[in-house]
């Protein structure tokens, strides 16, 4: 018998990943990219501890973190040795750590010669049946584990959707996705470009039901139309010229789980209507064929234009529109987020220091400053570009002023999408409970409609009864009467 182990990641008492520990070598855990065990928590050091077997036992070794190590709430310095159920603090991830018994692989009992016809006959069929047995028997282990690697990567991609950010706004901003992840409605994200809105989309998904399922993407700005039609719906062989054989479209890849439509002003106003009748739950065709299909996906959109003016210009559907909107979230803008800044370039400068093997360890004072004090037109995605370019042409330990290139172009002075229905009407606050939302859009969508309850039924996708037993519900009355 031997002892393997493995630790498993926890998130407020909810486990995340499980990481199966080689005996032979060195399993290191930390922010940087480069760890075995990667950690996306702004309180570990990027390579905060590691953990080894040794003759007596696993043993967990502190690498001198700024914010320690505990094991079952002892902080420690140095090595431990490990117990089986030890719990393990480092900065604010906790992880659990298991012994588990194996034994040891048989040597295989039948080691067949060159003639493999001769051995066949030499070997008693019971043997050789013994013999596939244990092929399948290794077959199911190895499926068993790359069902396991599958889910331990969907683990890690689900980290590294977490939201970096401690400024207020971002701590609403994860507040509030937390809530919506756990909903099945459709989710409008609204922000500058570069704010990191699919971003925001991958911590909804990976933070609800669907986190095991498929997350789809696609940028409704890079096709054309006739293109697009096809990418969201699919194409039957011979739909059009080039169309060589059947193609699934992103609506069925994404079955039983998200697809996220960026750029969604750009589709032009004919697929919006094809787009509108899936999102209230009707069949479609691909391309060229006359065989419905349905999915079951959850759309999030995502725009950095006004769809209020897009709106009032008609290349937007304001049916379309307003079913978008069942939930809608603001990133804000980067020059609103205070010191994430800092952690975020220093986020960006492991990262890209990792990757290209350059010992930066830091930004000198003139240059955080400089961070600090930079508008930042581009947003999270312009921080990301300049930080990569200075560990490139800069020269370490610390990336310093001159290794800065910031844009001349200035941000927009109006940084927030404008409220609907015009600039007089109140904006909703960015916490609420999902019934608050669907009370408050209930209510906007019935008075646009001067209380023709036929529109308004029509335009948040339900029929007259579901939203007179809402209206009754949330006591929405006319004004008035």
């Amino acid at each position: 018998m031997f002892e393997s182990a493995t630790l498993t990641l926890f998130k407020d008492g909810v486990p995340l990943s499980a990481f199966f520990l080689n005996p032979d070598k060195d399993t290191t855990i930390g922010r940087s990219p480069d760890c075995d065990i990667v950690i996306n928590d702004l309180g570990c050091s990027r390579y905060h501890a590691a953990i080894k077997r040794r003759e007596n036992g696993w043993e967990l070794t502190d690498h001198e973190s700024r914010n320690g190590s505990a094991i079952n709430g002892d902080v420690f310095s140095g090595t431990k040795i490990l117990k089986d159920g030890d719990r393990i603090q480092l900065a604010h991830t906790q992880l659990i750590f298991c012994l588990t018994k194996n034994e040891p692989p048989a040597d295989d009992p039948i080691r067949p010669g060159t003639d493999s016809v001769e051995w066949s006959k030499s070997i008693p069929a019971t043997v050789v049946a013994s013999a596939r047995q244990a092929d399948r028997d290794e077959l199911t282990s190895r499926l068993s584990r790359a069902r396991d690697e599958n889910r331990i990567l969907r683990r890690l991609l689900w980290q590294y959707s977490e939201i970096i950010g401690e400024s207020p706004k971002m701590l609403e901003l994860s507040n509030i996705v937390d809530r919506v992840a756990e909903s099945k409605s459709t989710v409008l994200i609204r922000g500058e470009s570069g704010v990191g809105k699919e971003l925001v989309a991958r911590a909804i998904h990976f933070g609800g039901p669907r986190r095991d399922k498929p997350l789809v993407c696609l940028n409704c700005a890079a096709l054309s139309e006739s293109l697009l039609e096809s990418e969201l719906f699919g194409h039957e062989k011979g739909a059009f010229t080039g169309a060589l054989e059947r193609k699934i479209g992103k609506f069925e890849a994404a079955d039983k789980g998200t697809l996220f439509l960026d750029e969604i002003a750009e589709m032009q106003p004919e697929l919006q209507a094809k787009l509108l009748r899936v999102l209230e739950g009707h069949p479609f065709e691909r391309v060229g064929g006359n065989k419905p299909i349905e999915v079951d996906v959850r759309v999030i959109a995502a725009t950095n234009r006004d769809l209020e003016k897009e709106v009032e210009a008609g290349r937007f559907r304001r049916d379309l529109f307003f079913r978008l909107q069942v939930l809608e979230i603001p990133v804000p803008p980067l020059r609103e987020r205070g010191n994430d800044v800092t952690l975020l370039a220093e986020y960006f400068l492991g990262l890209f220091a990792a990757h290209m093997k350059r010992r930066f360890t830091g930004f000198s004072a003139e240059a955080a400053e400089l961070l600090r004090q930079y508008r930042w037109p581009g947003n999270v995605r312009e921080l990301k570009n300049v930080i990569e370019r200075a560990v490139l042409l800069g020269t370490p330990p610390t990336v310093k002023p001159e290794d800065l290139q910031f844009s001349t172009i200035q941000p927009p002075t109006d940084s927030h999408p404008k409220p609907p229905f015009g600039a007089d009407a109140p904006q909703p606050p960015l916490l609420q409970t999902i019934e608050e939302a669907e009370r408050d859009l209930i209510r906007r969508t019935i008075e646009h409609y001067e209380w023709n309850k036929t529109k308004a039924a029509k335009s948040l996708g339900i029929d007259r009864g579901t939203l007179d037993r809402k209206l009754a519900k949330y006591g929405i009355e006319p004004t008035g009467e």
